[in-house]
């Protein structure tokens, strides 16, 4: 947030940031845990092969002291346009649109977009004031390391997941793990991890070759019960095709059909959701009717479902028994893309956040068709509140 950002303007930019995201199927922040494993380079590939995939694919840089995705797309050079109050994303293709701050770095006076050097700030208009429409995936690709801009990501973004990057070397995975246990403090699921460098394709040959110890990166996702969605090889056609801001789709190898079983092992881990599919199944916790503030005391369920924006079905479920963990678990496995609470603990966010279910606090006592025309328009606002009440009380909302 920008030194001069007044408190209803960051309202404001936070009510943008909330309707831009219900348009947004998967989130997804590519990770380090320390520079130079490439982690640009499959964050970029990541968006090209599902974009080629026919999904609609935002690719968003937000390492602001080092940006290098609009290089690999070969944009380097070409300014971004304003129409209005609305920065115009890169077209690299019609189904992949991209975000970086070179296209802006010669723009030093453009008003209302840019109105601070905080890095904060930089991020939120990237998001609330940007022309993204509606997409499918929005990767983020992160700077390494555990600071503001990881830390921004997953507190303003609600429902991503992180896919974290890393090559066989010790002092690699030494940083990975720093990174994981980043992601379990600030409630940020993991999605998976990519070994990246791993072996080496012959520029001659192009037979793969094991110069380094292998499996690190896949022992230390099982150490860590996440997911390992394959590995990388270092190939020198993946450097030239970068300097010539080609993507590994440009390839006809090894590395091309790795990158690709990258993205389909990606892909089972995420929520079943067709694809293209405007459909949403929203879960909001009753007291009399409306929207009970207390999520674990609440008498019933409403589960609403939404398909091209308008409720289809609606259906009101009892609860199990009070238990820890149980009520977020029970809401999940109803198969919810979204929930809408006035107070929520820490632990039930994290529960249901692992599974793929988009978490909203700070919902008003109203009726279940109200709070969801509220949310589809957008105008309801995620604080992130956790259940102050029962705290005093000296409960946990997200365990009961």
């Amino acid at each position: 947030m920008s030194c001069n950002t007044t408190d209803h303007e960051f309202e404001d930019q936070s009510q943008k940031i909330s309707q831009f995201l219900q348009n947004v199927g998967h989130k997804i922040v590519v990770m380090s845990g320390k520079g130079g494993v490439g982690k640009s380079t499959v964050a970029t590939n990541l968006a090209v092969f599902l974009s080629n995939q026919g999904y609609q694919v935002g690719l968003l840089d937000v390492d602001v002291h080092g940006p290098s995705i609009a290089g690999l797309l070969g944009l380097t050079g070409l300014k971004l346009n304003v129409i209005g109050d609305r920065l115009q994303p890169y077209q690299y293709t019609d189904n992949l649109k991209v975000m970086s701050i070179q296209g802006l770095l010669d723009q030093p006076d453009e008003p209302l977009i840019w109105r601070g050097p905080v890095k904060i700030g930089i991020i939120r208009q990237f998001l609330a004031d940007v022309n993204w429409g509606p997409l499918d995936f929005l990767i983020i690709d992160s700077p390494p390391g555990t600071g503001d801009e990881p830390l921004t990501v997953a507190q303003t973004i609600p429902g991503c997941q992180a896919v974290i990057v890393t090559t066989p070397q010790e002092i690699a995975l030494a940083d990975v793990r720093k990174s994981i246990q980043f992601c379990q403090k600030v409630n940020l699921p993991v999605l998976g991890l990519i070994e990246n460098m791993s072996g080496f394709v012959c520029p001659d040959c192009g037979s793969l070759h094991a110069i380094f110890k292998s499996g690190g990166g896949e022992k230390t996702a099982s150490e860590w019960h996440i997911p390992f969605l394959g590995r990388l090889p270092i190939d020198p056609g993946v450097v030239t095709a970068g300097d010539a801001g080609q993507a590994i789709s440009s390839l006809t190898n090894h590395t091309k059909e790795e990158m690709q079983h990258i993205v389909d092992t990606m892909l089972q881990q995420l929520p079943t959701k067709q694809k293209g599919a405007d459909s949403m199944k929203i879960a909001i916790p009753l007291a009399g009717g409306k929207l009970c503030s207390h999520f674990g005391h609440c008498e019933q369920f409403a589960f609403i479902t939404v398909t091209d924006g308008k409720i289809t079905e609606h259906k009101t479920l009892t609860p199990p028994p009070h238990a820890p963990g149980v009520i977020p678990k029970w809401v999940a496995d109803q198969g919810c893309t979204d929930i809408l609470v006035g107070g929520m603990g820490e632990a039930a966010q994290a529960i249901l956040q692992q599974r793929g279910v988009t978490v909203l606090c700070g919902a008003p006592s109203d009726t279940p068709e109200n709070l969801v025309t509220l949310y589809l328009r957008g105008e309801l606002v995620n604080t992130g509140n956790s259940c102050d009440h029962d705290h005093e009380h000296g409960h946990n909302c997200g365990s009961h």
